[in-house]
């Protein structure tokens, strides 16, 4: 069994200002320090690599606690597959279900289906016990994309299986096997 250490992204621009962010929302300053906060909680645990979505507030919360642990940028694995879930035309405009909603809803238009995401998450659950074959590693992502990767290292292979959807806070981490 592996294990990696699961981050979701500090506190982005969007989410201060309530919006459905998209793939370009940066950190805060607020989200930079949490970043910096999660940086001394994780290195215990003696990460060697990390992995971050593509997306800019995952990259940017990787970077910082990459330079706070010591590690080249060049240990940074992009993987795309790690990107939030897509909420299509929902994108860059203001929150208006309650947070649950997100990660079950299969009717709004342009919304990225559940099963979906899901394969694509158990595929990147290959990929990061690939990546940590013989390294410490420490992933980063985001709320609705991350609870479905924690359901796919769990082993979960049917949406009916999943846990109640629940979401990490900003820059906070938990420890997964897989």
């Amino acid at each position: 069994m592996q294990r990696f250490l699961f981050v979701r992204h500090g506190q982005s621009q969007a989410n201060a200002d309530g919006i459905i962010a998209d793939a370009h929302s940066p950190l805060t300053e607020a989200g930079i320090a949490q970043a910096r906060k999660t940086a001394q909680e994780v290195r215990q645990f003696n990460v060697t690599a990390i992995a971050c979505s593509p997306y800019l507030r995952a990259q940017q919360t990787a970077e910082t606690i990459a330079g706070e642990l010591g590690i080249g940028i060049a240990h940074i694995t992009i993987i795309n597959e790690l990107r939030e879930r897509g909420l299509g035309v929902l994108e860059n405009k203001r929150r208006e279900h309650e947070g649950t909603w997100y990660f079950v809803d299969d009717e709004s238009e342009g919304i990225e289906q559940r099963i979906d995401l899901l394969t694509r998450m158990t595929e990147c659950v290959g990929v990061i016990a690939r990546l940590g074959e013989n390294q410490s590693v420490l992933v980063v992502g985001h709320a609705i994309s991350g609870f479905y990767l924690l359901q796919a290292a769990a082993k979960k292979s049917s949406l009916d299986a999943f846990d109640s959807p629940s979401q990490i806070s900003n820059a906070d981490y938990v420890e997964v096997n897989c």
